[in-house]
Formats: structure tokens, sequence, C-alpha cells
């Protein structure tokens, strides 16, 4: 992956620190246990402290999360008045769902502004990041927690092997713990490469997964794949102690994992060259264009854009970004400062071709674009094979 400032760095003109440094995104695994990761740790401090992304601007995640806690707290027999921790709890909006169906819920973010939006809206929220000293202090103020939730958050923390034992703190003798992460042989057979970034610095499989648990006196005892995120997984840990012995599904996606070939150097090798092949076409459509003196456009200020435009060799190509989310708006680009646009701008400016950066949203930004499709612009869905339509 090619180097970027931190990916979700979208600023105003009159932000502090506009311009931050290129860091490396390259994804190594571990020859002996499998387990991916990046190797260059960028300071949290940099990465959130200007974090803007809010979980319900998501518009795939508040269906997911209403499932999310019905079918979590059928599976584990909660009772009512449960105790429940949401780890990188965001808005709130998970907790939400869980406050909804009668059970008590307490968050923990290490951003003091989603923080502010949860408590806003009646979800309580300690703001740090968990480690030891933070869960010793939840652990005397609210007590153990019959469940310990960490979506799209155990792949963020650079102490893993910390995260996993404050879980265990936290947790009662017979608590849970869940969490969701993008699961690698969705991702590699996916291609959600965009998903590779300085935020996540693990990338998770089953394998791996159930040999860190057990160093850290846990027992992964089930594991569910899921939509989200191209391809993830959602992983049911339990104290050691625990007598309940794990489903057969562990063992058996361990066995898919192998044979697919998720550890071997071949299977990545030709990744790259699918990859290469379609930065070929997508940059021969674009010389078209620009001869042409047209003009070109993408459509998603988000993370996995800014990852997806580096990876593709565009970002110094488009005139500007569009995005339905007013928090994006206004805002410039990571290391490119491009201008982000409300989607209206498609028709004002009438870009020839726009790129669906965001483009597991494709089909429902060109349904909600069609005006544009009308007056003659075209739109270009890079992955997971490019197609212009």
């Amino acid at each position: 992956m090619p180097s970027s400032p931190p990916v979700d760095n979208f600023r105003k003109l009159e932000d502090d620190e506009l311009s931050l440094p290129h860091f490396p995104m390259d994804l190594y695994m571990c020859k002996k246990c499998g387990h991916a990761q990046l190797l260059d740790v960028v300071s949290p401090d940099i990465l959130y402290g200007n974090y803007i992304y809010t979980s319900s601007s998501s518009p795939d995640l508040d269906a997911h999360f209403t499932a999310y806690a019905s079918h979590v707290a059928k599976q584990l027999k909660l009772a009512k008045g449960a105790h429940v921790l949401d780890v990188g709890s965001n808005d709130g909006l998970l907790l939400s769902k869980f406050k909804n169906l009668g059970f008590q819920v307490l968050g923990v973010d290490p951003s003091q502004y989603v923080a502010s939006l949860a408590k806003a809206s009646g979800i309580h929220t300690e703001v740090g990041f968990l480690n030891a000293s933070l869960a010793n202090k939840i652990s005397e103020k609210y007590g153990k927690m019959d469940l310990v939730t960490a979506n799209n958050v155990f792949s963020h923390a650079d102490d893993l092997r910390g995260f996993a034992l404050s879980v265990h703190a936290l947790l009662k003798d017979t608590g849970t713990f869940v969490f969701e992460v993008s699961y690698l042989k969705d991702t590699v057979e996916n291609l959600v490469l965009d998903y590779i970034y300085h935020e996540h610095l693990c990338y998770h499989s089953i394998l791996p997964l159930q040999q860190f648990m057990q160093s850290c006196d846990l027992k992964l005892i089930d594991v569910e794949r899921i939509a989200t995120k191209g391809g993830s997984i959602r992983c049911y840990a339990i104290k050691a102690t625990n007598p309940i012995a794990p489903s057969p599904t562990v063992e058996k996606m361990i066995a898919e994992e192998k044979k697919s070939g998720l550890y071997d150097a071949e299977t990545y090798a030709k990744l790259e060259k699918k990859i290469d092949a379609i930065r070929s076409q997508l940059q021969e459509k674009i010389q078209q264009e620009l001869a042409q003196g047209h003009r070109i456009a993408a459509y998603g200020a988000s993370a996995t854009s800014t990852v997806l435009n580096a990876m593709l060799g565009i970002s110094d190509q488009i005139s500007f970004i569009v995005d339905d989310n007013p928090l994006r708006q206004k805002r410039l680009s990571p290391g490119y400062f491009t201008p982000v646009l409300a989607s209206d701008s498609l028709l004002k400016y009438q870009p020839s071709l726009t790129i669906i950066s965001a483009w597991r949203f494709a089909d429902a930004i060109m349904k909600k674009n069609q005006a544009y499709k009308n007056a003659g612009g075209k739109f270009l869905i890079p992955l997971p094979n490019l197609r212009v339509e």
C-alpha cells in the first residue's frame, strides 16, 4: 500500500496542522502464526485528535446494530438489566440498541467529540483508551460486565494483548467478549484493500485469533460471518475458566482458511497483479477524459476512499470530491487538499466522469444521483471489477 497522511484527516482550511506527514501502510504477515498487521504505528493523538467519523453517518450501521443487539442478547440469553460495555462506542449507536432492549449500558471512547454526542443522547461514556488503569476504574465504579463489545476497534489497538487482558479484567466469570472485525479472508477474496490503513493495525483471521485468545487466558468459542465492511467476523470469547466448549465452527473456519491459501505468499502475489491490472485500466480511462479537457470527480470522503484513491493513483487527478455527510463537506482531503463538496455539485459542475471511491455503496449512490447520469455524466466503479455506468 502507498504511504499516506492519516487517511481520515479531512481538515477545514482554517484548521491548525492542515498538512500532516505521510506514514507507511505496508501490511505484513507473521510466518509462524499467520497474524497480519501493519508494523508502523502512528500516534493515536495524531489519528484521533481530529476524529469526525460517527457511527450514525454510515448508511448500513443503524440496521446492522439493531439486528446485532437483538441477536447477541438472544444468543447469550442476557437477562434484563445486564451490564453491557462497548469499547470504541463512538456516538453510542450500538449501545442505544442495547439500552432499548432493557440493558444497562456504558461506553468507552477516546474521542471527546463523539463521546459528547453519545452523552447528549443519554449514553454515558468514559473518555479514554481502554487499558488496565481504565478497566480497573470502570470495574470499581460500575462493577463487572456481563457483555463487553468491541466493533471494528479490536483491530485498532497497538497493544492488542493489553486490550484483551483489560477485557478479561472487566468481564464477570460468566461474561462474554463479543467483537467484530474485518475478516482477512474476505479482505483478500473481496478485494476490500481500501480497509488497510493506519487506524487498522491488525487484520484478523481465526487461526491466529484462537492462539492469541488462549495466551490471554480467554477462549474463542464461536465465530459468525457477517457482511459489514466488505466481509467481517463476529467473534465470541469467554474466560478460559468458563466450561463452555467451543463450537465446531471455529475449527471448520480454520480448515477453510488453510485450504484457501490465506497464509500462502502466492495468494498475495496474485492479488497484487489483479490490483495492478485495475489501476492500468483506470488510468487509461482517466487519460482519455483528461485529453478531451474533461473534469473528473470522486464520490466519497472517507478513510477508505482516501486509501483507494492513493492505491489506484488518482488522488492528484480529481478536481473535487463529493460526499453526502455534511460533516465531511467544506473540508480538504488528506495530502492533496482536494475540496469536498455536497453531491449536488455533480450537476453544478458536471464532471464527465465520477469515480465512486465508496464503491461498496455504488448502487445506492448511482440511484440517488440519477439526474447527473441523465445529464450525460458517467460513474466509474473501480472494484471488485472496473465498470462504467
